[in-house]
C-alpha cells in the first residue's frame, strides 16, 4: 500500500470517526433537549387546562350570582311558586349553558329546579356554604346527589357548581345552585386542545370522564385509564411518556383540587411524542446530508493534498536514488583506479629488478611501457576521480537538503536554507 493510499485511508477513518462522534453527541443532546422542550409544552398546556377550568369556575360564577339576585326568583321562592322557581332555574341553565340548576330551601331540600330535580342536597357541602354566601367550585358529585339533581349518571362525577343564597329584605329563603357536570360534551376541554395543539383530558377514579381524544369512528375515549393516577392522588404531579390507542405521548398529569380542598381527580394534557421526535430525526438527517457532503470536499481536497505530498516524496526519492546510483559509480572507479597502481607499482618492481640483474633489453623496455600506460590510466583515472568527487560532494549536500526537505515536509519544521 502506497503511502498516497494510506494518507487518504488515515484522512477517511479520522473523518468518519469524527462524524460519527458528532453524530452521537449531537443525538443525545438532542433528545435531552426534547424532554426538556416536552416538558415545557406539556406545563403550558396543563397551566391553560387549569386556568380554563378556572374561567368555567367564574362564568359559573357570575351566573348564579346574577341569577340569585333576579326579583322574580326571590319573589318565586317566597311564594313557594315551584312552578315559577323551575322556570327561572331554566332560563338560567340555558343562558350559560349550565348542566343544572336547582333551588333549595334554607335546609337544603331541593324545591325545584332546571330537570326534573327532587330530593335533598343537605350534605352537600356547597350548598351548605352557600347558605352564607356565595361558595363553590370544582367537586364530586355521587350518584346520589346527581339523581337529585335530575341528571343522569352511570356513577359519580366531576362538576363546577357554585351556590348563592337567595335573599328577601336581607333574609335568606333559599339557595341558588348550579353548575356545569364535566363529560364528553364539555366545551372547554375540547378548547384547549384545539388551541394548543395537545391533547386535553379530565379525569376521575383513574378513568376520562371528559378528553378530546378520539377513537378512529369519532368517539371520545371517555372510560380509559390513564397510567399515574395513583401518583396523583398523593397531590404529586407527573410527566412522563404514556401510551394511548399505540400513540406515544408525553403527559403532564395533575391534581384536580375540589372545594374542600381535597385531590378529588386529574386534569391531563398531553402532546404527541412523535413531533418531538421528528425535530430529532429531521436535524440528524440534515446532518448526515451535510456530513456526507462535507465529507466528500474533505475527500477530495485531502486527496489533492496527499497526491502532492506523495509527488514530494516521489521526487525527492528520485534524487536521492540518482545520487545513490552516482555514488556508486564513484566506488566503482575507485576500485579500477586501485587495481591499475597495484599493477603499475608490480610493473616498477620487476624493472628494478631486472635492472639490478643487469636484465634484457627488451623485457625492460615491455615493463616500462606497461608502468607508463598503466600511469597514463592512473592520471586520466584521477581527473575523472577528482571530478567524481566534486560530484559527490554535490550529491552529499543534495541528499542533505532532501533530508531537510523530508523533515519539514513530514514534520512540518521550516527548511533550512543551509
Amino acid at each position: 500500500m502506497g503511502l498516497r493510499v494510506r494518507l487518504i485511508a488515515m484522512l477517511v477513518i479520522v473523518m468518519v470517526l469524527a462524524f460519527v462522534l458528532l453524530l452521537v453527541g449531537v443525538n443525545f443532546g438532542l433528545r435531552s433537549d426534547v424532554q426538556s422542550l416536552a416538558r415545557q409544552s406539556v406545563d403550558a398546556g396543563s397551566s391553560a387546562l387549569a386556568g380554563a377550568i378556572a374561567a368555567r369556575e367564574e362564568q359559573i360564577r357570575s351566573a348564579i350570582l346574577q341569577g340569585s339576585a333576579q326579583t322574580e326568583l326571590a319573589r318565586a321562592l317566597a311564594e313557594r311558586n315551584r312552578r315559577a322557581i323551575a322556570s327561572a332555574a331554566a332560563d338560567i341553565a340555558v343562558a350559560n349553558n349550565l348542566s343544572f340548576v336547582v333551588v333549595t330551601d334554607p335546609k337544603g331540600a331541593i324545591l325545584a329546579g332546571s330537570r326534573d330535580a327532587s330530593g335533598s342536597l343537605a350534605g352537600d357541602p356547597v350548598v351548605t356554604a352557600g347558605e352564607a354566601a356565595v361558595a363553590g367550585g370544582v367537586q364530586k358529585l355521587d350518584a346520589a346527589n346527581l339523581a337529585a339533581l335530575g341528571v343522569a349518571s352511570r356513577g359519580a362525577a366531576v362538576a363546577i357548581a357554585i351556590a348563592s343564597p337567595v335573599n328577601v329584605n336581607g333574609s335568606a329563603v333559599g339557595v341558588l345552585y348550579g353548575g356545569e357536570v364535566i363529560n364528553a360534551t364539555t366545551k372547554f376541554v375540547d378548547d384547549v386542545a384545539r388551541f394548543t395543539g395537545g391533547a386535553t383530558g379530565i379525569v376521575l377514579n383513574g378513568r376520562f370522564v371528559d378528553t378530546s381524544i378520539q377513537t378512529k369512528e369519532g368517539v371520545k375515549e371517555t372510560g380509559l385509564r390513564i397510567a399515574h393516577a395513583t401518583e396523583v392522588a398523593n397531590r404529586r404531579s407527573v410527566s412522563a411518556t404514556e401510551t394511548i390507542d399505540g400513540i406515544q405521548y408525553f403527559a403532564k398529569t395533575a391534581p384536580l383540587t375540589g372545594f374542600e380542598g381535597s385531590v378529588i381527580g386529574a386534569t391531563w394534557f398531553a402532546v404527541p411524542f412523535s413531533q418531538f421526535e421528528g425535530i430529532v430525526e429531521n436535524t440528524l438527517r440534515q446532518i448526515v446530508i451535510w456530513g456526507i457532503i462535507g465529507l466528500g470536499i474533505a475527500l477530495v481536497a485531502g486527496t489533492v493534498v496527499a497526491s502532492r505530498i506523495g509527488r514530494a516524496i516521489v521526487t525527492r526519492s528520485e534524487e536521492v536514488n540518482e545520487s545513490a546510483r552516482q555514488l556508486r559509480v564513484l566506488v566503482v572507479g575507485s576500485e579500477v583506479s586501485g587495481d591499475h597502481v597495484s599493477r603499475t607499482r608490480q610493473a616498477l618492481e620487476e624493472i628494478v629488478v631486472l635492472a639490478q640483474r643487469g636484465g634484457d633489453g627488451a623485457a625492460l623496455h615491455a615493463l616500462a611501457r606497461t608502468a607508463v600506460d598503466d600511469v597514463v590510466v592512473i592520471d586520466t583515472l584521477t581527473v575523472e576521480m577528482s571530478n567524481r568527487m566534486r560530484d559527490a560532494a554535490e550529491r552529499v549536500e543534495r541528499l542533505s537538503q532532501v533530508a531537510r526537505d523530508l523533515d519539514a515536509l513530514v514534520a512540518g519544521a521550516r527548511p533550512s536554507s543551509n
